[in-house]
């Protein structure tokens, strides 16, 4: 019987050798010095033998109990089981909240920005604006792949999601599914959709690792404002070839239904619209992504109709070490979409740079441009807002967004002309400070411009060409 030899060191084997050998050896003094010397060097390599084998016994660890692994693994498996059974298989849950103070100069107010609306509700005035965009958010992000590969989303922000910009007290952002056809690679989508385009994302985020997507500043860019759709609800196809990835959707624009319309004045919107996009991402290794997006279809307008859109828009990115640079273009136009009823049009850029003194700590910069003269500007993401409620040198009831800065302008300006709209443009600085892995401050200063008095001032009633903006910003991530 043999018993396995632990924690010996090497003097201590080579002692218990040695002193079994010469027990051996001692009487022969007859034994030639050649002899011993033989003796002693297969005495050494037997000692070298035993001490490799002792140590593979020490790196192996202690002998395995198997009963002991058999419990631990029954018990593994039935935790699995409980888990695939509860429904937390594949499951994670994300979520985040952004509180912010903003001042905007032409309002001339300071306020916390948390949880409010982007509508009107009982009287409360608030408006979709760049001062009241995609921040001040609390969200909570579901995401499941089940068994076959079907992954399933649902993301809920109250009082700000994408469904609460068109059906007040909507609390749902994403409700989509992804299901796989022939392949992983070939999917399915259905369900809302927040939109694709734009390097701009809807949730602002903890910067302190460098992502796609991710927003330097409080405020999103003038593209993503006023020239980007908000959601679509739909059926699409997905297709991914390589570093190609492909996205062709048929869906309701800005709409949960399209059905007959209550106002007697327009017809409702009887079919869906049709979005595609196509993404270009080598691979972190390449740190350059390149996508474009496009929108084809009959959308509402900004005085309550409907009209055909045409629209192209493209972006890309590159990160590098401490460079994070961003550029968007875009191009469209609508039927019926200006603020004096004709076809509007716009041409607008985005460019962004953002540069990373320390880790922690990241400042950033942002130009944006709008050109919106034609029949006196307007988009579909606008609406006729006078807080002033004026009339124009005609006589007429004035035109224009006058809290973001597009349309004539000043409706009682001698050079006024409701036939030529405000070119916009924005510039944007921002500091982000990282203060742990899931916390993040933040904080922007923002000019905003036009070649028009487009910007109503709620102080004294003016229209002024310009208006600026402070904000501060608290991101908390999980």
């Amino acid at each position: 019987m043999t018993f396995p030899i632990r924690g010996l060191d090497k003097a201590a084997l080579t002692a218990v050798a040695l002193a079994a050998q010469l027990a051996i050896v001692a009487p022969a003094h007859a034994q030639s010095n050649e002899e011993l010397r033989k003796m002693i060097a297969e005495l050494k390599a037997r000692v070298e033998q035993l001490e490799a084998k002792t140590k593979a016994i020490d790196e192996a660890g202690p002998p395995v109990d198997h009963a002991e692994f058999e419990r631990i693994k029954t018990k593994a498996e039935a935790l699995e089981d409980q888990k695939q059974a509860s429904g937390f298989g594949g499951l994670k849950i994300s979520g985040g909240l952004d509180p912010a103070y903003i001042y905007s100069r032409a309002k001339g107010t300071g306020s916390f920005s948390f949880l409010n609306n982007f509508v009107s509700l009982n009287g409360s005035g608030e408006s979709y604006s760049y001062d009241n965009s995609y921040f001040g958010l609390g969200w909570l992000d579901f995401q499941k792949q089940l068994d076959g590969g079907t992954k399933f989303r649902l993301t809920l922000a109250p009082s700000k999601s994408t469904g609460s910009q068109y059906n007040a007290g909507n609390i749902v952002h994403e409700a989509s599914a992804s299901i796989p056809l022939t392949d992983a690679q070939t999917r399915l989508m259905v369900g809302q959709m927040p939109d694709f385009s734009g390097y701009d994302s809807y949730f602002s985020t903890n910067s302190w690792n460098t992502a796609l997507n991710q927003n330097h500043s409080i405020t999103r860019n003038m593209l993503f404002d006023f020239t980007a759709a908000t959601f679509y609800t739909g059926v699409g196809l997905d297709l991914t070839r390589g570093p190609w990835e492909f996205k062709f959707v048929l869906g309701n624009f800005n709409s949960a239904r399209n059905d007959v319309s209550t106002n007697s004045t327009s017809k409702g919107i009887k079919s869906p619209t049709f979005i595609y996009n196509g993404t270009y991402a080598p691979g972190q290794a390449e740190f350059y992504t390149l996508e474009f997006t496009g929108y084809e279809g009959s959308v509402p307008t900004l005085n309550g109709g409907h009209g055909r859109v045409d629209q192209i828009e493209v972006d890309g990115s590159i990160l590098r070490g401490k460079h994070s640079t961003y550029l968007e273009l875009v191009a469209g136009q609508q039927n019926g979409g200006a603020f004096n009823g004709g076809k509007s049009q716009w041409l607008g850029t985005s460019l962004q740079y953002a540069y990373k003194l320390t880790p922690r700590f990241e400042l950033s910069g942002r130009a944006d441009y709008i050109y919106n003269a034609k029949n006196g500007g307007g988009t579909y993401n606008l609406a006729t807002n006078d807080p002033g409620k004026s009339v124009d040198i005609n006589g007429n009831p004035s035109t224009g967004d006058f809290i973001n800065g597009f349309g004539p302008g000043d409706p009682n300006a001698a050079d006024y002309d409701p036939n030529k709209g405000a070119n916009r443009s924005a510039f944007t600085f921002a500091m982000n400070y990282n203060y742990a892995i899931n916390v993040a401050f933040r904080a922007e200063y923002r000019l905003d411009m036009s070649n028009k008095h487009s910007f109503y001032y709620f102080n004294d009633g003016s229209y002024r060409k310009t208006n600026q903006l402070f904000g501060l910003q608290t991101i908390v991530t999980f």
